[in-house]
């Protein structure tokens, strides 16, 4: 999908009759997302300072997240039956569908099971069947996670 990168373009009618030619034309600074930050950015987001931090954050919380994983969760998302299906998943379901459902357009980076593998795994339900899958951007699945691990 392509980003924003902050430059509109504005329709003006050339010298020459019957020609249009295009101005760029910058949208207007914002603020830093990070909280205390003054930087201002291009259309909204993070500072270069701050978007390296954010990411290493979020890297962080997944890979304390791993950390929790069973070697039995290990295997099974490392297959290739779980690739596999994870792929087929994302090509059926290309968006987020939590943020989907809250009106924005964002692409799915991982498939997450509802319920958990856990879950269907205690009651002999297959985790690959379609039923029990949704595809999440990064954000929506690190914030599923941690709803799980609080309890």
């Amino acid at each position: 999908m392509a980003r924003h990168i902050g430059i509109r373009r504005k329709k003006t009618h050339g010298s020459q009759p019957g020609i249009l030619n295009y101005i760029m034309t910058r949208r207007p600074l914002s603020q830093c997302n990070h909280a205390g930050c003054t930087a201002l950015v291009q259309g909204h987001g993070y500072c270069p300072v701050h978007q390296r931090q954010s990411e290493q954050d979020r890297r962080q919380a997944f890979d304390k997240l791993e950390d929790m994983v069973s070697p039995e969760q290990r295997r099974f998302y490392q297959s290739q039956a779980w690739t596999q299906a994870s792929r087929l998943h994302r090509s059926r379901e290309p968006l987020c569908r939590r943020c989907k459902a809250i009106g924005k357009i964002i692409a799915a980076q991982c498939v997450h099971h509802n319920p958990c593998y856990t879950t269907l795994h205690a009651q002999g339900l297959s985790a690959l069947d379609d039923r029990y899958l949704e595809s999440l951007c990064n954000r929506c699945h690190l914030a599923e996670l941690r709803a799980m691990h609080r309890g």
